[in-house]
């Protein structure tokens, strides 16, 4: 059998050893959290029994097993104060605050065949250990036996002596310490409400800003792959009859594919405002290119910025849509301070055409305090954005 060599003795890591009891909590955790001297404070109660024993006719005893006692029952509170009672976040292990109640309860009996009723004067004690160890119900019961024996126990047990002034302050401890747990509950309730609605705030913001960024990309991409589609099939159509106005088409076709490219870098960032002004040159070369006729007006130039904004994203989607859908031959575009109305000559947007991206602009514009409206004409189909 081998041994451990002098070197891998002292090299060796061990575990640090862990002091349990009072001496343990105050040299670790209990040196920073003091929580626990607010109801330890109310030790100084303990003079009551304290102040009767020593005024009894008692040997010495028998004062010294009370004083014994007395002092055991404030050690075990004091403990019972660190690991039970402190108003804390977290909620006490019963098991625990039931075993403090028991060495308590213990003590207590103990003590009343040399203090008489004066042991009563551990009794809100006891309720604290079982109001803010235990559950509410435990602590009325406690209080309701401790209350009990105060006032009945005269009555029954030789040497008792009925003491109104033990009785008002069991009632009024009892009912204090019952109140404030209440109070504590109801406040962790509200805490535990709120930090629930933080977590539903912050799920519904996540929900939001991606909403926000399919929106974006939707519109981008979704407008600048149409008229990319469409260039590359003019300039196929060309490279052989129009080889230069092909190379023209292409070399757009290639801006606009490095500009869209840009745009959805942008948008996913949160960094992209679009600019009507942008949009109605955009949409003529779009609505251009599918040999759709464009009457477009010139931009407002005192359309507030967010105003341009939101009617730049209409724009888009719409021309997109009519574009893809409408087989139009014409499209018109009218733009006012607080109106934006695109219409065309075509057949018309279908009901299953009415998908994202029209969803996506009602949400815009809604959002923004307006109204979308898309209804049919005579010979084709508006779209109308209103702002109060």
């Amino acid at each position: 059998m081998s041994t451990a060599s002098p070197e891998s003795a002292t090299t060796e890591p061990t575990a640090p050893r862990r002091r349990g009891g009072l001496r343990g909590w105050v040299r670790g955790r209990g040196r920073d959290d003091l929580r626990w001297a607010f109801p330890a404070i109310w030790l100084i109660f303990l003079g009551y029994p304290i102040a009767s024993l020593l005024a009894a006719d008692e040997t010495a005893t028998r004062t010294a097993i009370g004083m014994a006692l007395i002092a055991a029952f404030a050690v075990t509170y004091v403990l019972a104060c660190v690991h039970v009672i402190p108003m804390r976040h977290d909620n006490p292990d019963p098991a625990i605050a039931l075993r403090y109640f028991t060495a308590l309860s213990a003590i207590t009996v103990a003590t009343t065949p040399i203090l008489a009723n004066g042991s009563l004067a551990f009794g809100p004690f006891l309720i604290a250990i079982t109001v803010f160890g235990l559950s509410q119900r435990m602590g009325f019961v406690v209080t309701g036996i401790v209350i009990g024996l105060a006032v009945l126990g005269p009555e029954f047990i030789p040497g008792w002596d009925f003491d109104p002034g033990t009785v008002i302050a069991l009632i009024v401890s009892g009912g204090a310490m019952i109140a404030a747990r209440n109070l504590q509950l109801r406040e962790r309730e509200r805490e535990a409400a709120e930090e629930r609605q933080r977590e539903l705030d912050e799920q519904l913001a996540v929900v939001a800003e991606r909403e926000r960024v399919a929106r974006d990309v939707h519109d981008i991409l979704g407008h600048s792959l149409t008229v990319m589609t469409l260039k590359s099939e003019l300039a196929g159509r060309l490279v052989d009859i129009d080889p230069e106005r092909a190379k023209a088409e292409l070399a757009e076709l290639h801006s606009m594919s490095r500009q869209a490219l840009a745009e959805v870098r942008a948008t996913v960032g949160g960094l992209r405002t679009p600019d009507l002004r942008t949009e109605l040159a955009s949409a003529r070369t779009a609505l251009t290119a599918a040999a759709i006729v464009a009457d477009l007006p010139q931009a407002p130039e005192d359309l507030a910025p967010s105003r341009s904004a939101l009617f730049a994203w209409v724009l888009r989607e719409s021309v997109t849509n009519v574009v893809r859908h409408s087989g139009a031959a014409r499209c018109s575009v009218s733009v006012e301070a607080d109106r934006l109305e695109v219409v065309d000559d075509g057949c018309g947007i279908p009901d299953h055409a009415f998908g994202n991206g029209l969803r996506g602009l009602t949400e815009r514009v809604e959002a923004a305090g307006g109204d979308l409206y898309v209804r049919a004409t005579s010979g084709g189909t508006a779209v109308e954005v209103i702002l109060a």
